[in-house]
C-alpha cells in the first residue's frame, strides 16, 4: 500500500538516544524503514540533562541517517516526568479543566508557571471520571529542546517517554485482557505502566540499569564506564540456587551482584504494584512485560518472573509494525523490546489513546502558524484580489477626481487673491489687538498707580505722618534695583546706574508684589495719628482694599486678634515705641493686590 507520511521520531534515553524513520500508509498501518540508536559515555545519574553530550548523540544520528532539518516527535525520559492519575467526580466539559489544574497544583512540587503540563482523560468508571496528568519542569525542558533543535532538528510533537510506550503497548496489544504490567528498565529511570482495559497508570523511580553498573563498580573497585562496559559485554542476572556457578569467579562474581542490584528494582515493583491496587482500586497484573535496554541482559526475564510469579515476555513493539526492507531483521528481532517509545511517538501522527502535548511555547507557537498556513495563504490570496479591485477603482476615480479638479480650480483662482487679503487683513487686525492690549494694560497699570496713591494720601487725616519714600519689590522678595520712588538719587521709571564693568545699557522686566513704605510720626504729644492708627485705617478702609492685598480675618478670630496680627506681620518702626506719641519712623510693607510689570533701566555711568 502506498505510503501517505513519513515520520521521524526520537527518544531521548538518559543513557542511550534513539531514532528512527517510519511510514504511515492507509488504514493506520506503520512501517519501520530505519533506526539506530547512540550510547552516551558516563554516569547518567551524574549530570542532569546531559545536554552537551546528548546534542552530540543526535548529531551522531542525525548523520548517519540523513535526517538533517527534518522534523522530529521526540519523547523526553521519564526521570524528569511528574505524573499523576486521579479520579473525578463526573463534570460538564467546560469544568473538567480548572479542577484538572487544581490537581495539577496538588501534584506538583513546584509552581505550574515553571512548568509545562498537559491532561489526557482516561475515561469514566463508576460515575467517576479518570484523568491522567503529566508535567515537567520548564528549565529540564528548554535544556532537551535545545539539545534537539541545535542538532539541526524541527521540533513537532514533544510526548512523555512512558505514555509512548503505553501508545505503543496499546497499538500492538489490542486483544490484552485483565491487567497487564509494561517495565521499561532504562538507565536511570524505570517505569511501570499497569493497563487494565482503557485505564492507565504510571509510576516511576529512579533505579535502572545504571544502578546495576554502579553497583559492579562499587564491588568490584573500578569505574563506571568499566563496570558499564564489563555488564554489557560479559554480564548476567545470576539464578541462585542450584545453578552451577560460571567458570570465570570474576564474572560470577559480578552476576550476583547484580542479581543483589535487581532484587531492590524488584522490591519497587512489588512496593508501587500494591500502591496502584490499593490507591487506585487495580487488578494485580496477570502478565509483565519488560521494555528497555536494561533489559537485555541474559536471564532478567527469568529472574523477575521468579520474583513476580507472574508470566514475563519480552515486549514486542513491532508485533503490529510492518519492517522495511533496508532494516536488519535478525538485529531488530533481539531489540524490538526497545523500540516501543520509537513505535509510540510514531502512532502520534495518527489516532493514539493518550495524546499528551509537552511542547515548549515556541514550538506550539511554530506548529500552530504551519497549521494555520493553508488558511494565512488562501486569505492573503483574498485580500490581494480585493486589492487589485480597490486599486482598479482606485485608478478610474483618479481620473474622474482629475477632470472635476481641473474644472473647480478655475472657479478657485479668481479667488486666491480675496484670499491674500483676507489673510493680510486678519494679520493687521492681530497686531493692532497685540498693540491694544499692551496699550490697555499700561493705562490699566497707571490707574492703579495713581488711584493707589491717591487712597495712602486720603488716608493721611493731618501732616503729623509723612511718607518719605517707597521702594517696589519683586516677587523673589528683593527690592527692584534697589529703586526708591521719592528718593532724589531715583526717577520714573527707576533708572539707576549700572555697574561700571557694564557692556551696555540693560533693560529688564519685572514684577512689582509689594511696596516697603518708610515713613515718620512727627506728633510728640498725645494728639494726632500714630503709626498704628494710620495702619488700622489702611487695613480697613474699602477704597483701599481694592488696591492692598491683606489676609482677611478668620471666622474664630476677633477683630482686636486680626489686628495685632497684621501689627506684627506689615508694620515694624525703627525708633521709640509705636505704642508711644513719640515721634519714630516706622516702615509698613503693602502687599499689592494687582501685580504690575514694570521696566527697570540700568544705564552705563
Amino acid at each position: 500500500m502506498a505510503e501517505k507520511k513519513s515520520v521521524l521520531t526520537l527518544n531521548l534515553g538518559s543513557q542511550r538516544v534513539g531514532m528512527a524513520r517510519f511510514g504511515i500508509g492507509g488504514k493506520g498501518s506503520l512501517m519501520l524503514k530505519d533506526y539506530n540508536f547512540a550510547e552516551m559515555p558516563g554516569d547518567p545519574t551524574a549530570d542532569g540533562t546531559r545536554r552537551f553530550a546528548l546534542n552530540e548523540a543526535i548529531r551522531q544520528l542525525g548523520g548517519a541517517m540523513k535526517a538533517a532539518d527534518s522534523e522530529v516527535n521526540y519523547a523526553v525520559p521519564g526521570q524528569f516526568l511528574i505524573a499523576k492519575f486521579v479520579k473525578l467526580p463526573s463534570l460538564a466539559e467546560d469544568q473538567v479543566e480548572k479542577i484538572v489544574g487544581f490537581e495539577a497544583q496538588q501534584a506538583v512540587p513546584f509552581p505550574l508557571n515553571e512548568t509545562v503540563w498537559d491532561y489526557q482523560l482516561m475515561g469514566r468508571t463508576g460515575g467517576e471520571m479518570e484523568v491522567g496528568i503529566v508535567a515537567i519542569r520548564s528549565e529540564h525542558l528548554s535544556d532537551l529542546n535545545a539539545a534537539v533543535e541545535g542538532a539541526g532538528l524541527a521540533v513537532h510533537i514533544v510526548d512523555a517517554a512512558p505514555v509512548a510506550l503505553y501508545n505503543a503497548f496499546r497499538y500492538n496489544y489490542p486483544e490484552a485482557d485483565g491487567c497487564s504490567l509494561l517495565i521499561d528498565l532504562g538507565a536511570r529511570t524505570t517505569n511501570l505502566i499497569f493497563i487494565e482495559g482503557r485505564r492507565a497508570f504510571i509510576s516511576s523511580f529512579q533505579t535502572g540499569g545504571a544502578s546495576l553498573s554502579q553497583a559492579i563498580a562499587k564491588e568490584m573497585g573500578m569505574d563506571y564506564d568499566t563496570a558499564e562496559h564489563r555488564k554489557v559485554a560479559e554480564g548476567f542476572v545470576n539464578l541462585g540456587g542450584n545453578y552451577e556457578d560460571h567458570e570465570d569467579p570474576e564474572i560470577d562474581a559480578m552476576s550476583k551482584v547484580i542479581r543483589n542490584a535487581l532484587s531492590r528494582i524488584h522490591g519497587e515493583i512489588v512496593r508501587r504494584t500494591n500502591a496502584y491496587r490499593q490507591q487506585q482500586g487495580g487488578s494485580a497484573p496477570s502478565v509483565a512485560y519488560l521494555a528497555g535496554a536494561g533489559a537485555s541482559l541474559p536471564y532478567v526475564k527469568e529472574v523477575i518472573e521468579e520474583k513476580l510469579r507472574v508470566p514475563v515476555e519480552y515486549f514486542n513493539a513491532l508485533k503490529n509494525v510492518g519492517v522495511g526492507p533496508k532494516v536488519d531483521v535478525e538485529r531488530v528481532s533481539s531489540e524490538a523490546h526497545t523500540l516501543g517509545e520509537l513505535v509510540g511517538l510514531a502512532l502520534r501522527e495518527m489516532s493514539c489513546p493518550m495524546e499528551l502535548d509537552l511542547a515548549p511555547k515556541a514550538v506550539q507557537d511554530r506548529r500552530d502558524v504551519g497549521t494555520r498556513k493553508p488558511f494565512l495563504i488562501a486569505a492573503a490570496a483574498a485580500l490581494l484580489a480585493a486589492l487589485f479591485g480597490v486599486w482598479i477603482y482606485n485608478s478610474r476615480a483618479a481620473a474622474s477626481y482629475e477632470k472635476e479638479m481641473a474644472k473647480v480650480q478655475q472657479k478657485i483662482a479668481p479667488l486666491a487673491n480675496a484670499d491674500a487679503a483676507i489673510k493680510k487683513a486678519e494679520a493687521d487686525e492681530k497686531s493692532s489687538a497685540d498693540r491694544a492690549s499692551v496699550l490697555a494694560t499700561a493705562i490699566a497699570d497707571q490707574k492703579y498707580w495713581v488711584g493707589m496713591f491717591d487712597t495712602l494720601n486720603n488716608l493721611l487725616k493731618d501732616d503729623q505722618i509723612w511718607i518719605v519714600q517707597v521702594t517696589p519689590y519683586g516677587a523673589d522678595n528683593k527690592p527692584l534695583f534697589g529703586a526708591k520712588l521719592f528718593d532724589t538719587e531715583a526717577s520714573w521709571p527707576f533708572e539707576v546706574k549700572a555697574p561700571a564693568n557694564a557692556a551696555a545699557v540693560t533693560k529688564e522686566k519685572n514684577t512689582v508684589t509689594d511696596l516697603l513704605v518708610v515713613a515718620v510720626n512727627r506728633n510728640g504729644t498725645n494728639e494726632g495719628s500714630s503709626a498704628i492708627d494710620f495702619f488700622k485705617s489702611l487695613t480697613r478702609d474699602s477704597k483701599a482694599q481694592q488696591y492692598f492685598d491683606f489676609p482677611a480675618k478668620k471666622d474664630s478670630d476677633s477683630a482686636q486678634k486680626h489686628d495685632d496680627e497684621l501689627i506684627q506681620k506689615y508694620l515694624k518702626h525703627e525708633v521709640g515705641d509705636l505704642q508711644t506719641r513719640d515721634g519714630y519712623a516706622f516702615t509698613m510693607r503693602l502687599p499689592l493686590k494687582r501685580q504690575v510689570e514694570v521696566t527697570l533701566r540700568a544705564v552705563k555711568p
